[in-house]
């Protein structure tokens, strides 16, 4: 009998054991090299040239509301005009929301779907204090350009502009009509830009084949676990909603205090919030290190291969990483706080702003009613700051003509790195176009190390001008692949 019991045991364990093996075989897939390829020649000298002089335009808003400076959209716009002339021949140029630009090259085949290539002219602020070269010269310098910009997101803008110029020299026209989606509002939420320009292709009953916004790039470290540079592709991104908390209490005098203050009853309501946050999603994680493929070690193909018994040990080791954290739940970040204003008064009203940034599959309706839950509080009232909500986006397919093309120009020409899904944990403009998209990612062709790690809105912002070449080549090469009608 007992015998009989250690036989099954064993039976079990080695049934369990293949299993798990062939799962971890299928899951990490191998790559199949691509033939890299040289491209058009590009001159890096002129292509820094030029996205110095868009730093030189300062296109910050001029308020939080976005508004633009028309003097800086102005001097962009004739810089744009005049530095890439064939652009503005034959391209048709549209502006809209009085600043965004919508070109269209028009293709061949007028049976085709559209494709579309975006960036954005707006640029956050910057104080000069503690930069290495002004915010706003575009220097030239050690092998940077640096400025405002440079890396979010006018190198993607002067990237596009540059493959257009310099294919049209060479007579090439598109099957497929290729769109540039350049706004001006992006770092405002796009409002008066991009989600006009989605309106209007919605009313012309355009309806496009693919878009590539900013979004991942290529580096090392963007995958917990996995030694080596990796390119992520957005295919969805996370929603927003910013919720105000407030209680009513008693007002008095500090000396004869009631049980329970109204900052106290919110204190402990945050505390709530912040101690139980939303449920991870560890398929959310999957498709991505499935893309990386035989790129992760060993110990991390094999959990994910088989979430059903490795599972809540994944969690809990992903879970010390902020962005693997943040990449597979909704996530809860207290803001703000707001109470009294004298040692010695008990403020009538306390309130607080928690920003929630949605997981796909999570709604907005699923974030108040858990917040509900965990608070517990009637005396805790809450609702959505007005403006500042949207829901997640829908997830982009990481099959198919749009996004396995992409894959190939991004591996031909940064050298075959591994190429995976992920889900943007920032926003784009790209949330205006879900009307007129089902293949919508978000890529910026550009190899980067720990160096730049939160330059994009910092001091001494700035991009190397061989990986600004790099960009030029990637989309001419997109261009061309994109404008055809197979798209491969």
């Amino acid at each position: 009998m007992f015998d009989d019991l250690i036989y099954l045991i064993l039976g079990v364990l080695i049934l369990t054991t293949l299993y798990v093996v062939v799962r971890t075989i299928i899951f990490a897939r191998r790559h199949h090299r691509v033939e890299s390829i040289e491209g058009m020649p590009v001159d890096a000298a002129t292509v820094a040239e030029h996205l110095a002089a868009s730093v030189r335009c300062q296109t910050v808003p001029l308020d939080d509301a976005g508004t633009p400076d028309p003097e800086a959209f102005r001097q962009l716009h004739q810089m744009l005009a005049e530095t890439y002339p064939l652009v503005h021949q034959r391209l048709k140029r549209e502006i809209i929301g009085g600043y965004s630009l919508l070109y269209t090259w028009q293709g061949s085949r007028a049976d085709l779907e559209p494709v579309m290539v975006m960036a954005h002219q707006d640029v956050v602020s910057a104080d000069p204090d503690g930069w290495t070269h002004p915010p706003f010269e575009g220097k030239i310098v050690d092998g940077f350009i640096w400025g405002r910009g440079t890396l979010d997101i006018k190198n993607q803008l002067i990237g596009i502009m540059e493959a257009a110029e310099a294919l049209l020299r060479q007579g090439y026209r598109p099957e497929r009509t290729i769109l540039f989606g350049l706004g001006h509002d992006e770092e405002t939420g796009g409002v008066n830009g991009c989600r006009v320009m989605g309106q209007v292709l919605k009313e012309r009953g355009v309806h496009l084949a693919g878009i590539v916004d900013e979004g991942g790039g290529i580096s090392a470290g963007l995958a917990a676990g996995v030694r080596g540079a990796v390119a992520l592709i957005g295919v969805s991104e996370k929603g927003y909603l910013t919720v105000e908390f407030t209680v009513q209490g008693q007002a008095g005098h500090s000396s004869t205090p009631p049980p329970q203050t109204a900052i106290g009853i919110l204190a402990r309501a945050l505390a709530r919030l912040e101690a139980h946050p939303m449920p991870t999603h560890l398929r959310r994680l999957r498709p991505m290190y499935h893309g990386i493929g035989i790129a992760a070690p060993l110990y991390i193909q094999v959990p994910f291969a088989n979430v059903w018994l490795f599972g809540p040990l994944l969690k809990r080791w992903l879970q010390r990483n902020p962005e693997m954290n943040a990449s597979m739940r909704t996530t809860t970040a207290l803001t703000i706080v707001r109470g009294g204003v004298e040692d010695n008064t008990i403020p009538p009203e306390a309130s607080a702003i928690v920003n929630f940034r949605l997981l796909p599959g999570d709604s907005i309706a699923d974030v108040l009613w858990h917040a509900k839950q965990v608070i517990d509080d009637d005396r805790v009232h809450f609702k959505p700051v007005e403006g500042k909500f949207n829901e997640a986006l829908p997830i982009s397919p990481h099959k198919g003509p749009a996004y396995e093309s992409l894959s190939k120009v991004i591996r031909q020409v940064f050298d075959n790195p591994p190429v995976a899904p992920f889900i943007m944990l920032g926003g784009t403009d790209c949330q205006h176009f879900v009307p007129v998209c089902d293949h919508i990612y978000r890529f910026t062709a550009l190899m980067m190390d720990e160096s730049f790690r939160g330059l994009e809105h910092g001091i001494d912002e700035r991009i190397p001008i061989n990986g600004m070449a790099n960009m030029v080549t990637f989309y001419s090469q997109l261009m061309q692949v994109w404008g055809t009608k197979q798209m491969a």
